[in-house]
């Protein structure tokens, strides 16, 4: 991807995409993409100590194999495997898929549901006075997408209804055509939204504002 999660056009696709959705139904829909959900730290310590260990291994082998590392003094070699260290951290933060080896799928589904969790508040979902916010977030990083209504909808509509979307949507990014992936998946949070009989009141002043949010 590149350094922009999405472009202007794209932006302003899915602002249509929410304005559509909500006129079919009650509900207030806050679509938020992430880069990813937390930096995980510890990925970095995990890279360099790995990274460290094998290249003292490859020097161990140089050195029982050949006489070619027989006089290098002691700190050499340290340097060696620091610099063998600092290189794999520096790898693991640079390149996605190395970073991710490091972490266990459970752990990439719970800080993407921590971080959508947090941003549930931070964007003020609940704070409709219908009740009717629902939260779309995305994590391209974790490869994990949520929808967390709030409770005016979680009461009348089934988790499984969301899982259907969310699973529709999480394979259709998997073209690249993201955009046009999580527009779908708007409308279809707003089809299902007026499909359950969350109408819009008479006098709805869209209390959340209709735009896509970047979470960096």
């Amino acid at each position: 991807m590149s350094q922009s999660l999405i472009t202007k056009e794209e932006a302003l696709q899915i602002k249509n995409a929410v304005t559509k959705a909500e006129e079919l139904s009650g509900g207030d829909i806050v679509p938020v993409i992430s880069r990813q959900s937390s930096w995980y730290e510890y990925t970095l310590w995990r890279a360099g100590a790995l990274f460290s260990l094998l290249t003292a291994i490859v020097l161990t082998i140089i050195y029982l194999s050949s006489d070619t590392l027989l006089w290098f003094p002691p700190y050499l070699w340290l340097l060696i495997c620091t610099t063998g260290g600092i290189a794999g951290a520096t790898l693991t933060e640079s390149f996605s898929f190395i970073k991710r080896f490091f972490i266990s799928k459970e752990s990439l589904k719970q800080q993407a549901e921590s971080r959508a969790k947090q941003l549930f508040v931070e964007q003020s979902i609940s704070h409709t006075e219908q009740r009717t916010g629902i939260l779309l977030y995305i994590s391209f990083f974790e490869k994990h997408a949520i929808i967390l209504p709030d409770i005016g909808i979680s009461e009348i509509v089934d988790q499984n209804v969301w899982d259907e979307i969310l699973l529709k949507l999480v394979n259709d990014m998997k073209n690249g055509a993201y955009a046009s992936a999580i527009c779908h998946a708007i409308v279809s949070c707003g089809k299902v939204l007026e499909e359950s009989g969350i109408q819009k009141v008479i006098e709805d002043d869209n209390e959340l504002p209709d735009k896509v949010h970047i979470d960096e």
